[in-house]
């Protein structure tokens, strides 16, 4: 298993307790633009990149949104939802990226780079993507960008990875009308240590020297740990056990 870095600041705890008695996606998202704000991202867009029948919801682009409706309104005119090659690089991303490695990363058409100098022009600079992954091959994402053309982003994707993650396990409790039953998840007391090091952003040989165990002995830990929170990130894993209290900073 990769020990990819994950660093969450103490805001991140801040930012879930404020959303913990919420009750509209409404609520959620001016909660998320507030977060997202202080790392100089001010515009966001939540998609569900294939139909969600657990809360009932089918595939669709702009679920919840603040981009500028003219941008919105040609965007869909020119079908730029079928192409968007934000959308499509993240099918095979576990956490946020920048829009600008896009053309480094993939061969554009016209269209597709059309999409991306069009969106920019619109007013959507410094855009990161974060695709977002849920039980039973559910895709979901979240494209944030600023108004501001200078670089205003931070640069913290890593944070910016975690907030999203919260705000689409947030979003599915509210339209499931329920809480996941966190009583049927439990940790053992050396994989909350291990998942308390993983949130501090240490790799499993650096987790391993830390509790004088094994490389292997790590790896076995985090892939039981996966399995009781059905995920396989890393940093899906550490946002969910924060949101349920089992491990804080």
């Amino acid at each position: 298993m990769s020990g990819g870095e994950l660093k969450l600041a103490y805001s991140f705890e801040d930012y879930v307790e404020s959303t913990r008695n919420l009750t509209t996606e409404e609520e959620l998202f001016s909660t998320f633009l507030k977060a997202i704000e202080k790392h100089g991202l001010n515009r966001a867009l939540f998609c569900l990149a294939t139909d969600h029948n657990d809360i009932g919801q089918t595939a669709g682009t702009g679920i919840i949104h603040n981009y500028p409706s003219d941008w919105m309104n040609y965007y869909f005119e020119h079908q730029f939802d079928k192409i968007d090659p934000v959308m499509i690089y993240g099918l095979n991303q576990i956490s946020a990226y920048s829009w600008d490695i896009i053309p480094k990363k993939m061969i554009l058409d016209k269209k597709q780079k059309n999409c991306l100098n069009f969106g920019q022009e619109a007013g959507l600079q410094n855009g990161v993507c974060t695709p977002l992954r849920g039980a039973n091959n559910q895709l979901a994402g979240i494209s944030l960008a600023s108004s501001e053309k200078n670089d205003s982003f931070d640069g913290k994707l890593d944070l910016i990875t975690a907030y999203c993650n919260h705000f689409y396990i947030s979003y599915k409790r509210l339209h499931e009308g329920k809480t996941e039953n966190v009583s049927n998840i439990s940790l053992t007391d050396k994989e909350r240590d291990i998942l308390s090091w993983v949130a501090r952003g240490k790799s499993d040989p650096d987790i391993g020297d830390i509790l004088n165990l094994s490389e292997f002995t790590i790896n076995y830990h985090m892939r039981n740990i996966f399995k009781k929170f059905n995920v396989n990130s890393r940093i899906t894993v550490v946002v969910k056990a924060v949101s349920y209290g089992l491990i804080s900073f």
